[in-house]
């Protein structure tokens, strides 16, 4: 049975869901999990072929979010599926536009399982960071699928860097049966350990390059890759060069691999047939529990980036405006600000701000407005972000969004859809789901692939305050919480300036802006700009370590340049 609600609420699909279960008989009991699907506009009628197969293994309720956050109009539509329609379970599908797309969490909590497990399942497009996305942060299990990315090699690398125990990838389970094969044939006797491994494949399938790792791991024998036939797609092959012959495995057909062993002339046929996604899906919701494996194998296939200074090595290296006072400071900051985003939205239609407080922050964007309203610029072509926050009530006169929005954004008039303000405390949020609803906020206006990507910009111009410490947004010398470098944005705890909680940007997102502006004035500001100038050292002086890729400007009045 199908119903449709338009233009309507999460308690009201989750009433109806209870009526239609009621008016139709339909059996209620025996689900064992929620299974998410999260999907931009795509097709979805092979996820949803899948998942109702599934169900018949698994019974669940699945909920289906469908968003489109730049739709002109805020609402949310739902199409419920019960009964026959269904499989074994039930399906909600919404339809997520606008300003509603931004709440996804509150969305889904009324019509998740009480008491069942969570599995969240990108099968297109997916973070880079499932774990510490909103929604996968309420999951157990979090799988992706990286051959449906325009680039699986990248979205494989970028995974590897946000990675977390839960996460896993249908390309992993498209060769969980090669890899029970060759773990069987690897066990013939005699037992000896190979000497080399060639994975033949799609060269950059990402089973192939899972598959490749694997091997190198388990084995501790360097694994080449060669190309397999044009017309297979993805695993083709894999050789294993003992002492005493070859252990060799390739697929002959779509339903079976061919395994050649030492000492055997004879062929051997496995029926092996390519998996399809309902089978792999299947694969993933019958264990709940961490796929260990997988993430030794996509760990070991990619390496992370725990130095912090890399994020900004290899970029232009910064310049200095000085000035008189903190007022002509601000006057060349705001002018310099103010000819970016114009360049930015005559190239890309939109720009993408992050604004600071401060002494030098908040005049400096009250001048901004006051430049690009004189220049006729669109305040909707402006995206306002923060570059961090104090964790606390919304009213708060210590958040730095209060001063700045009433000088830069009431003053321009920018749509309060354009305008990104992190959570307080007054949201509801704890401060690590604050953090990770920001983080998913940047992800969603297409921040995800250039923080995780070296060389790619989200932000147009990052304005940064810089402390006499030497510290930038949130990220403070030698403190433990600006060591974090796969998320994008981050909670701190026991700051060393108050308030002791905060919310911040991270290396890869303050590194992701094509203009960083960096605003210092005062004699005690003198020390940390001479530091930060000596070169980069992320862990004693953070405002040393932050670049924008095509420049980095210094906007400094006689005092602080004192030190240079």
């Amino acid at each position: 049975m199908i119903t449709t609600l338009t233009d309507t609420t999460a308690s009201a699909v989750d009433r109806r869901l209870i009526e239609m279960r009621e008016e139709f008989a339909v059996a209620a009991q025996g689900r064992v999990l929620t299974l998410l699907i999260v999907a931009g506009t795509e097709d979805l009628a092979e996820p949803l072929s899948a998942a109702v197969q599934a169900s018949r293994e698994h019974p669940c309720r699945v909920l289906v979010l469908q968003t489109e956050p730049e739709a002109a109009a805020d609402g949310l539509d739902a199409e419920i599926r019960v009964g026959r329609d269904a499989g074994a379970g039930e399906i909600v599908l919404l339809s997520v536009r606008g300003q509603v797309a931004s709440s996804l969490d509150t969305l889904i909590t009324p019509l998740l399982l009480p008491d069942a497990p969570i599995v969240a399942w990108w099968p297109g497009a997916a973070p880079s960071s499932p774990g510490q996305d909103v929604l996968g942060s309420m999951a157990q299990r979090r799988i992706t699928d990286a051959r449906q990315s325009d680039s699986p090699e990248s979205m494989l690398k970028r995974l590897r860097r946000g990675y977390r125990s839960g996460d896993t990838d249908l390309s992993w389970s498209r060769i969980t049966h090669w890899r029970g094969l060759i773990a069987s044939a690897v066990e013939i006797p005699p037992l000896a350990a190979p000497t080399s491994v060639t994975v033949e494949g799609t060269v950059d399938d990402p089973s192939v390059l899972l598959m490749a790792s694997w091997l190198e791991k388990e084995l501790g024998v360097e694994a080449q890759i060669v190309p397999g036939p044009a017309e297979e797609i993805g695993l083709s092959g894999v050789t294993l060069v003992r002492p005493d012959g070859e252990i060799a495995l390739r697929r002959e057909s779509g339903d079976s691999i061919v395994m050649n062993l030492p000492g055997d002339a004879s062929d051997q046929h496995v029926t092996i047939p390519r998996r399809s996604l309902f089978e792999c899906l299947s694969e993933e919701l019958r264990r709940l529990d961490p796929d260990e494996v997988y993430g030794d194998a996509l760990c070991h296939a990619f390496t992370g980036i725990d130095d912090a200074s890399t994020f900004a090595s290899g970029k232009p290296e910064p310049t200095d405006v000085v000035s008189a006072d903190k007022d002509a400071v601000s006057d060349a900051a705001a002018a310099a600000v103010a000819e970016h985003l114009r360049s930015a939205i005559a190239e890309r239609g939109l720009a993408h701000v992050v604004l600071t407080g401060g002494t030098v922050g908040i005049p400096t964007a009250g001048k901004l407005a006051r430049e690009l309203s004189a220049a006729g610029v669109d305040p909707e072509r402006i995206e306002v972000w923060w570059g961090d926050e104090r964790f606390v009530a919304a009213d708060s006169p210590e958040r730095n969004d209060l001063a700045v929005r009433a000088s830069f954004v009431e003053a321009l008039g920018i749509p309060a859809h354009r305008v990104h303000p992190m959570p307080s405390t007054s949201s509801g949020m704890g401060l690590d789901d604050a953090a990770a609803w920001y983080g998913q906020q940047l992800d969603m206006a297409g921040g995800d692939v250039p923080f995780h990507t070296r060389g790619r910009a989200f932000f147009d111009v990052l304005l940064l305050g810089v402390g006499p410490d030497g510290h930038i947004a949130s990220l403070f010398p030698e403190h433990p919480d600006q060591k974090e470098t796969t998320l994008t944005a981050s909670a701190v705890r026991d700051s060393p300036k108050p308030p002791p909680e905060r919310i911040t940007l991270t290396w890869p997102a303050v590194n992701s802006a094509r203009h960083v502006v960096l605003l210092a004035a005062g004699a005690e500001k003198a020390e940390a700009v001479a530091r930060a100038h000596a070169g980069i050292d992320p862990w004693a002086c953070p405002s040393s370590a932050v670049r924008g890729l095509e420049s980095t400007t210094w906007y400094l009045d006689e005092d602080s340049a004192s030190g240079l």
